[in-house]
């Protein structure tokens, strides 16, 4: 079986296993699945024509001091002959050196157009939430853990989120909705046991630790208004933090 292939079901058994909640290994011992699973080690994924190696992308952006050198390094290695594949990358929007970062899960269709993410209904609403407590687009920083439409391997997502959170160096961390939470925090928890809680959250690439709350998604909010009560909650705790 061709390693494309091997990695074709990999793929649609991590898609499936996730869609049934599964979201950590139970261990590490390497299973047959009745020959879904390939015995041998395979130490990279292929996904829509990338091919990214999880150990290496950590060693090429170490030295990378600038949120932009960091988009450009992933735009050429990431995407070095498809343009179409870039024009659905969505990386960040906002100020470089904030003290307040926003995490969110993956860019929605609309993101990808305009190629920042946050925008439409979401964004507006989570402008005005901001607008609140006297933030905004120019003194606050806005990304994924997830910069493509679709997910990609996520030690590579969480590295690259990593090195965003140790060039910006902000003060506050917002955790956006149950994935980002699940992920950044390495929880099993849902949103309504974290919504409106502090954690320290330490970072993969320099072992520092941040304050950061999770909170509702704005697309929750638009869909649940009787959230706006706990959501006005947690932006006065982040205020209150700030100042």
């Amino acid at each position: 079986m061709s390693n494309q292939s091997i990695n074709s079901l990999y793929i649609e058994a991590i898609s499936w296993l996730r869609d049934m909640g599964c979201d950590e290994p139970i261990n590490d011992i390497q299973r047959t699945f009745y020959g879904l699973r390939s015995k041998e080690n395979i130490s990279e994924v292929h996904f829509n024509n990338i091919n990214i190696k999880s150990k290496s992308i950590k060693s090429s952006i170490d030295s990378i001091d600038h949120i932009n050198d960091l988009h450009n390094y992933l735009r050429l290695n990431l995407f070095p002959n498809d343009t179409n594949l870039y024009s659905k990358f969505v990386f960040f929007d906002g100020y470089e050196e904030a003290d307040l970062m926003i995490i969110g899960d993956k860019p929605n269709s609309l993101d990808i157009k305009i190629g920042k993410p946050f925008q439409g209904e979401i964004g507006n609403l989570l402008n005005a939430m901001l607008k609140a407590i006297s933030f905004n687009r120019s003194n606050t920083y806005f990304t994924n853990i997830n910069f493509y439409n679709t997910d990609i391997e996520i030690d590579v997502s969480l590295q690259i989120v990593n090195k965003q959170i140790e060039i910006v160096k902000p003060k506050i961390i917002v955790l956006l909705g149950a994935e980002a939470t699940k992920r950044l925090l390495k929880t099993d928890k849902g949103i309504f046991q974290t919504r409106g809680k502090w954690f320290d959250m330490k970072n993969l690439i320099t072992n520092s630790v941040l304050p950061c709350i999770s909170m509702f998604h704005p697309r929750y909010v638009l869909a649940h208004p009787h959230s706006k009560k706990e959501t006005w909650s947690d932006l006065k705790a982040i205020r209150d933090k700030l100042t």
